[in-house]
């Protein structure tokens, strides 16, 4: 299988809280927490794969973080005789705990709706809510832009009734407060 990848743009960001308080920043104003960011990836060959996923969050304190994450993902899988199309929908609301210069704890609850081929090749959905967990580190890249790794684990993950191959999740991106 050829398959070439394509990253396009990973964001989340990670600007640091300038206040304190739960949601209010120095100058009273609790939009002055939020950030905004999320990632874009596609993958190309005889599997076209394209993520769509926004983000929105807030900072509760200078270490605690909230958010929610939307997810849009279709695949394209021509291997066959026939071409199959699926489209997944998602929704995920984590939270990050950062400790020292560049290192967070992080806990995501995810639902997913999920589009998959019977053998008969006929089309079916089903739904997934995960528990996923782990940590990572950040590291400045001047600015208000950062790079981010992190490994988490779907504590929820089933071997015989899954949408994923393994239940670790790695991520890596750039990040951009806004």
């Amino acid at each position: 299988m050829t398959s070439r990848i394509v990253t396009v743009a990973a964001l989340m960001a990670l600007p640091q809280m300038v206040g304190a308080g739960v949601g209010i920043n120095a100058s009273g104003n609790a939009a002055g927490n939020l950030f905004y960011g999320g990632s874009l990836g596609a993958s190309f060959g005889d599997v076209d794969y394209i993520d769509i996923a926004p983000m929105v969050g807030m900072h509760l304190t200078p270490a605690l973080s909230a958010g929610v994450s939307f997810l849009y993902r279709h695949v394209n899988d021509s291997r066959g005789t026939k071409t199959l199309k699926t489209n997944d929908y998602g929704t995920t609301l984590f939270t990050r705990y950062h400790f020292g210069p560049s290192f967070f704890l992080e806990a995501d609850y995810e639902y997913l709706d999920h589009e998959f081929f019977r053998p008969d090749l006929s089309k079916d959905r089903k739904q997934f809510n995960s528990v996923l967990a782990g940590g990572g580190v950040t590291s400045s890249l001047g600015g208000r832009v950062s790079s981010y790794f992190s490994v988490l684990y779907n504590f929820s993950w089933d071997q015989d009734d899954s949408p994923y191959a393994d239940p670790w999740t790695i991520r890596f991106g750039v990040g951009v407060g806004f």
